[in-house]
Protein backbone atom coordinates (compact mmCIF):
# COMPACT_ATOMS: atom_id res chain seq x y z
CA UNK A 1 0.00 0.00 0.00
CA UNK A 2 2.86 2.51 0.92
CA UNK A 3 4.63 1.70 -2.41
CA UNK A 4 1.56 2.54 -4.14
CA UNK A 5 0.71 5.63 -2.12
CA UNK A 6 4.72 6.75 -2.93
CA UNK A 7 4.44 5.66 -6.98
CA UNK A 8 1.48 7.40 -7.16
CA UNK A 9 3.17 10.60 -5.21
CA UNK A 10 5.95 10.23 -7.70
CA UNK A 11 3.93 10.34 -10.73
CA UNK A 12 2.19 13.69 -9.77
CA UNK A 13 5.08 15.21 -9.35
CA UNK A 14 6.42 14.13 -12.52
CA UNK A 15 3.07 15.85 -14.29
CA UNK A 16 3.61 18.81 -12.65
CA UNK A 17 7.03 19.15 -13.63
CA UNK A 18 5.77 18.47 -17.04
CA UNK A 19 3.29 21.08 -17.02
CA UNK A 20 5.79 23.36 -16.02
CA UNK A 21 8.13 22.73 -18.53
CA UNK A 22 5.76 23.14 -21.10
CA UNK A 23 4.26 25.81 -19.86
CA UNK A 24 7.42 27.53 -19.43
CA UNK A 25 8.71 26.61 -23.16
CA UNK A 26 5.22 27.87 -24.12
CA UNK A 27 6.37 31.60 -23.59
CA UNK A 28 6.30 31.72 -20.05
CA UNK A 29 2.91 31.39 -17.20
CA UNK A 30 -0.54 31.61 -18.48
CA UNK A 31 -2.94 33.21 -16.39
CA UNK A 32 -6.61 32.33 -16.39
CA UNK A 33 -8.44 33.36 -19.88
CA UNK A 34 -5.12 33.21 -21.73
CA UNK A 35 -3.72 31.06 -24.44
CA UNK A 36 -0.44 30.56 -25.58
CA UNK A 37 -1.43 31.61 -28.88
CA UNK A 38 -3.14 35.13 -27.57
CA UNK A 39 -1.56 37.80 -29.91
CA UNK A 40 -4.41 40.39 -28.80
CA UNK A 41 -4.38 41.88 -25.40
CA UNK A 42 -6.80 44.44 -23.82
CA UNK A 43 -4.60 45.90 -21.03
CA UNK A 44 -5.50 48.66 -18.20
CA UNK A 45 -2.95 50.84 -16.97
CA UNK A 46 -4.40 52.66 -13.93
CA UNK A 47 -5.39 56.03 -12.75
CA UNK A 48 -3.29 58.92 -12.13
CA UNK A 49 0.45 58.37 -11.56
CA UNK A 50 2.27 55.44 -13.68
CA UNK A 51 2.77 53.82 -10.19
CA UNK A 52 -0.43 52.24 -10.05
CA UNK A 53 -0.42 50.01 -13.10
CA UNK A 54 -0.48 46.43 -12.50
CA UNK A 55 2.67 43.93 -12.44
CA UNK A 56 0.48 41.88 -15.10
CA UNK A 57 0.01 44.70 -16.87
CA UNK A 58 4.03 45.67 -17.45
CA UNK A 59 4.95 41.81 -18.59
CA UNK A 60 2.46 42.47 -21.16
CA UNK A 61 3.36 45.34 -22.50
CA UNK A 62 7.26 44.16 -22.49
CA UNK A 63 6.24 41.36 -24.67
CA UNK A 64 4.10 43.42 -26.97
CA UNK A 65 5.64 44.11 -29.90
CA UNK A 66 3.15 46.52 -31.34
CA UNK A 67 1.02 49.15 -29.05
CA UNK A 68 -2.32 51.35 -29.33
CA UNK A 69 -2.28 54.03 -26.93
CA UNK A 70 -3.22 57.99 -26.68
CA UNK A 71 -0.48 60.44 -26.29
CA UNK A 72 -0.85 60.36 -22.64
CA UNK A 73 0.05 57.51 -21.88
CA UNK A 74 2.87 57.23 -24.46
CA UNK A 75 4.04 60.07 -22.32
CA UNK A 76 3.35 58.39 -18.85
CA UNK A 77 5.03 54.81 -19.74
CA UNK A 78 8.12 55.82 -22.34
CA UNK A 79 10.46 54.32 -20.89
CA UNK A 80 8.02 51.19 -21.34
CA UNK A 81 7.64 51.48 -24.25
CA UNK A 82 10.67 52.11 -25.94
CA UNK A 83 11.71 50.26 -28.98
CA UNK A 84 8.10 49.64 -29.96
CA UNK A 85 5.79 50.47 -32.48
CA UNK A 86 3.22 52.89 -31.00
CA UNK A 87 -0.01 54.06 -32.51
CA UNK A 88 -1.79 56.58 -31.31
CA UNK A 89 -4.72 58.92 -32.87
CA UNK A 90 -7.66 56.28 -32.81
CA UNK A 91 -8.93 57.19 -29.33
CA UNK A 92 -12.90 57.09 -29.04
CA UNK A 93 -14.21 55.00 -31.70
CA UNK A 94 -16.76 53.33 -29.89
CA UNK A 95 -19.79 56.02 -31.22
CA UNK A 96 -22.63 54.45 -33.27
CA UNK A 97 -20.78 50.88 -33.12
CA UNK A 98 -22.90 47.70 -34.71
CA UNK A 99 -25.03 51.03 -36.08
CA UNK A 100 -25.85 51.79 -39.64
CA UNK A 101 -24.94 55.15 -40.89
CA UNK A 102 -27.83 55.23 -43.08
CA UNK A 103 -30.29 54.55 -40.26
CA UNK A 104 -29.03 57.66 -38.07
CA UNK A 105 -30.48 61.26 -38.80
CA UNK A 106 -28.73 63.53 -40.93
CA UNK A 107 -26.94 65.96 -37.98
CA UNK A 108 -25.62 62.58 -37.17
CA UNK A 109 -24.90 60.49 -39.38
CA UNK A 110 -21.62 62.66 -40.91
CA UNK A 111 -20.44 61.95 -37.37
CA UNK A 112 -21.13 58.38 -37.37
CA UNK A 113 -19.33 57.84 -41.25
CA UNK A 114 -16.87 59.36 -40.10
CA UNK A 115 -15.80 57.31 -36.85
CA UNK A 116 -17.00 54.81 -39.13
CA UNK A 117 -13.85 55.78 -41.37
CA UNK A 118 -11.45 55.62 -38.85
CA UNK A 119 -12.61 52.44 -36.99
CA UNK A 120 -12.02 50.19 -40.52
CA UNK A 121 -8.57 51.57 -40.34
CA UNK A 122 -7.75 51.25 -36.86
CA UNK A 123 -9.30 47.39 -37.12
CA UNK A 124 -7.55 46.70 -40.12
CA UNK A 125 -3.94 47.58 -38.79
CA UNK A 126 -4.78 45.53 -35.57
CA UNK A 127 -5.31 42.47 -37.54
CA UNK A 128 -2.84 43.09 -39.85
CA UNK A 129 -0.37 42.99 -37.25
CA UNK A 130 -1.54 40.28 -35.77
CA UNK A 131 -1.83 38.10 -38.94
CA UNK A 132 2.09 39.49 -39.42
CA UNK A 133 2.56 37.06 -35.77
CA UNK A 134 2.70 40.52 -33.45
CA UNK A 135 1.73 40.83 -30.34
CA UNK A 136 -0.73 43.39 -30.00
CA UNK A 137 -1.60 45.52 -26.62
CA UNK A 138 -4.37 48.04 -26.55
CA UNK A 139 -3.39 50.05 -23.56
CA UNK A 140 -6.64 51.92 -21.09
CA UNK A 141 -6.30 54.32 -18.31
CA UNK A 142 -7.99 52.78 -15.37
CA UNK A 143 -9.71 49.78 -15.42
CA UNK A 144 -10.93 48.89 -19.21
CA UNK A 145 -14.36 47.63 -18.56
CA UNK A 146 -15.84 50.21 -16.33
CA UNK A 147 -16.64 53.10 -18.21
CA UNK A 148 -14.14 52.26 -20.36
CA UNK A 149 -14.04 53.36 -24.46
CA UNK A 150 -12.15 50.65 -25.58
CA UNK A 151 -14.76 47.55 -24.36
CA UNK A 152 -16.35 47.49 -27.68
CA UNK A 153 -13.04 45.88 -29.54
CA UNK A 154 -13.77 42.50 -26.95
CA UNK A 155 -16.88 42.09 -29.44
CA UNK A 156 -14.86 43.24 -32.86
CA UNK A 157 -12.11 40.74 -32.32
CA UNK A 158 -14.04 37.95 -30.46
CA UNK A 159 -12.52 35.86 -33.19
CA UNK A 160 -8.41 36.74 -32.24
CA UNK A 161 -9.48 35.64 -28.30
CA UNK A 162 -8.33 38.71 -26.80
CA UNK A 163 -7.51 39.01 -22.99
CA UNK A 164 -8.13 41.80 -20.61
CA UNK A 165 -5.36 42.22 -18.17
CA UNK A 166 -7.79 44.15 -15.25
CA UNK A 167 -6.51 47.64 -14.05
CA UNK A 168 -6.65 49.83 -11.42
CA UNK A 169 -10.09 51.88 -11.52
CA UNK A 170 -10.45 55.72 -10.94
CA UNK A 171 -13.04 54.29 -8.76
CA UNK A 172 -9.85 52.62 -6.43
CA UNK A 173 -7.94 55.74 -6.41
CA UNK A 174 -10.49 57.50 -5.04
CA UNK A 175 -11.98 55.56 -2.83
CA UNK A 176 -8.49 55.72 -1.46
CA UNK A 177 -8.32 59.56 -1.23
CA UNK A 178 -11.99 59.01 0.65
CA UNK A 179 -10.57 56.88 3.57
CA UNK A 180 -13.75 55.60 3.47
CA UNK A 181 -15.20 52.00 3.40
CA UNK A 182 -17.77 52.78 0.37
CA UNK A 183 -19.63 50.04 1.28
CA UNK A 184 -20.01 50.42 4.86
CA UNK A 185 -22.68 53.03 5.91
CA UNK A 186 -25.54 52.42 8.44
CA UNK A 187 -28.65 51.74 6.94
CA UNK A 188 -26.99 50.49 3.12
CA UNK A 189 -24.32 48.53 1.73
CA UNK A 190 -25.14 48.87 -2.29
CA UNK A 191 -22.54 50.95 -4.14
CA UNK A 192 -24.50 52.20 -7.67
CA UNK A 193 -21.41 52.98 -10.22
CA UNK A 194 -23.36 55.60 -12.94
CA UNK A 195 -22.42 58.28 -15.63
CA UNK A 196 -24.62 60.94 -16.84
CA UNK A 197 -27.58 59.65 -18.55
CA UNK A 198 -27.24 58.57 -21.86
CA UNK A 199 -30.33 58.52 -24.99
CA UNK A 200 -32.07 55.20 -24.15
CA UNK A 201 -31.28 55.08 -20.85
CA UNK A 202 -33.67 53.58 -18.30
CA UNK A 203 -31.67 53.33 -15.22
CA UNK A 204 -31.64 56.85 -14.83
CA UNK A 205 -29.79 59.27 -12.26
CA UNK A 206 -32.68 60.50 -10.81
CA UNK A 207 -35.03 57.02 -10.80
CA UNK A 208 -31.75 55.40 -8.82
CA UNK A 209 -31.21 58.45 -6.54
CA UNK A 210 -34.92 56.96 -4.98
CA UNK A 211 -32.89 53.73 -3.58
CA UNK A 212 -30.22 56.18 -1.61
CA UNK A 213 -28.06 53.63 -2.18
CA UNK A 214 -24.30 54.77 -2.12
CA UNK A 215 -23.93 56.15 -5.61
CA UNK A 216 -20.17 57.19 -7.29
CA UNK A 217 -21.09 59.11 -10.44
CA UNK A 218 -18.20 58.60 -13.80
CA UNK A 219 -18.83 62.44 -14.20
CA UNK A 220 -16.80 62.71 -18.17
CA UNK A 221 -17.49 66.30 -18.81
CA UNK A 222 -21.06 66.29 -17.26
CA UNK A 223 -22.72 69.17 -15.80
CA UNK A 224 -22.38 69.35 -12.42
CA UNK A 225 -25.71 71.28 -11.66
CA UNK A 226 -27.90 68.99 -14.14
CA UNK A 227 -26.16 65.62 -12.28
CA UNK A 228 -27.34 67.63 -8.66
CA UNK A 229 -30.80 68.66 -9.80
CA UNK A 230 -31.32 64.53 -10.51
CA UNK A 231 -29.98 63.59 -6.94
CA UNK A 232 -31.89 66.09 -5.41
CA UNK A 233 -34.92 63.95 -6.73
CA UNK A 234 -34.24 61.22 -4.22
CA UNK A 235 -31.88 62.14 -1.56
CA UNK A 236 -32.52 64.92 1.16
CA UNK A 237 -30.49 68.16 0.45
CA UNK A 238 -28.48 67.14 3.88
CA UNK A 239 -27.04 64.21 2.09
CA UNK A 240 -22.89 64.05 2.61
CA UNK A 241 -21.31 64.21 -1.12
CA UNK A 242 -17.95 64.73 -1.54
CA UNK A 243 -15.58 65.12 -4.95
CA UNK A 244 -12.28 63.78 -5.58
CA UNK A 245 -10.45 65.40 -8.26
CA UNK A 246 -6.93 63.73 -10.27
CA UNK A 247 -7.87 60.86 -8.42
CA UNK A 248 -4.39 58.75 -8.28
CA UNK A 249 -2.09 61.71 -8.62
CA UNK A 250 -0.08 61.79 -6.13
CA UNK A 251 0.67 65.75 -5.88
CA UNK A 252 -2.78 66.90 -7.43
CA UNK A 253 -5.51 63.99 -5.76
CA UNK A 254 -8.12 66.42 -3.59
CA UNK A 255 -11.31 66.19 -2.11
CA UNK A 256 -13.91 68.37 -1.50
CA UNK A 257 -16.54 67.58 1.23
CA UNK A 258 -19.98 69.12 0.91
CA UNK A 259 -24.01 68.56 1.08
CA UNK A 260 -25.88 67.60 -1.54
CA UNK A 261 -28.12 71.16 -1.62
CA UNK A 262 -25.02 73.37 -0.85
CA UNK A 263 -22.06 71.66 -2.88
CA UNK A 264 -22.73 73.88 -5.99
CA UNK A 265 -22.64 77.13 -3.70
CA UNK A 266 -19.68 75.58 -2.15
CA UNK A 267 -17.27 75.02 -4.99
CA UNK A 268 -18.44 78.18 -6.74
CA UNK A 269 -17.71 79.35 -10.21
CA UNK A 270 -14.16 77.50 -10.48
CA UNK A 271 -14.39 74.63 -13.52
CA UNK A 272 -14.00 71.23 -12.54
CA UNK A 273 -11.13 68.97 -14.39
CA UNK A 274 -12.27 66.57 -16.42
CA UNK A 275 -10.68 64.00 -13.89
CA UNK A 276 -12.89 64.26 -11.14
CA UNK A 277 -15.45 61.71 -9.40
CA UNK A 278 -19.28 62.66 -7.33
CA UNK A 279 -19.71 60.45 -4.54
CA UNK A 280 -23.17 60.50 -2.63
CA UNK A 281 -23.86 58.88 0.55
CA UNK A 282 -24.11 58.31 4.55
CA UNK A 283 -21.07 56.47 4.32
CA UNK A 284 -19.08 59.58 3.91
CA UNK A 285 -19.94 60.01 7.64
CA UNK A 286 -20.22 56.72 9.26
CA UNK A 287 -18.39 55.78 12.28
CA UNK A 288 -18.10 52.23 13.76
CA UNK A 289 -18.01 53.78 17.06
CA UNK A 290 -20.33 55.53 17.62
CA UNK A 291 -19.96 58.92 20.44
CA UNK A 292 -22.17 58.74 23.31
CA UNK A 293 -25.11 60.69 23.77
Amino acid sequence: MDQRLARRHLLRLWLLLSCAVVTNWLGGSLTAGEKATTRLYLVGVGPGDPDLITLRALEVIKKAQVIFCTEGIQEKFAEELKGKEVIGGYWRLFPYYGKDPATLPAEERREAERIAERRKEFVTRLRQAVAAGKTVAILDHGDPLIYGPWAWCLEEFEDLRPVVVPGVSAFNAANAALRRGVTTAEHTKAVILTSMDWPGTTDTIDKLAAHRSTMVLFTMRAELPELIKKLLAGYPPETPVAIVKHAGYVGKEEVVRGRLGTILQQLGPEPLPFEYLLYVGDFLEYRYKKPPR
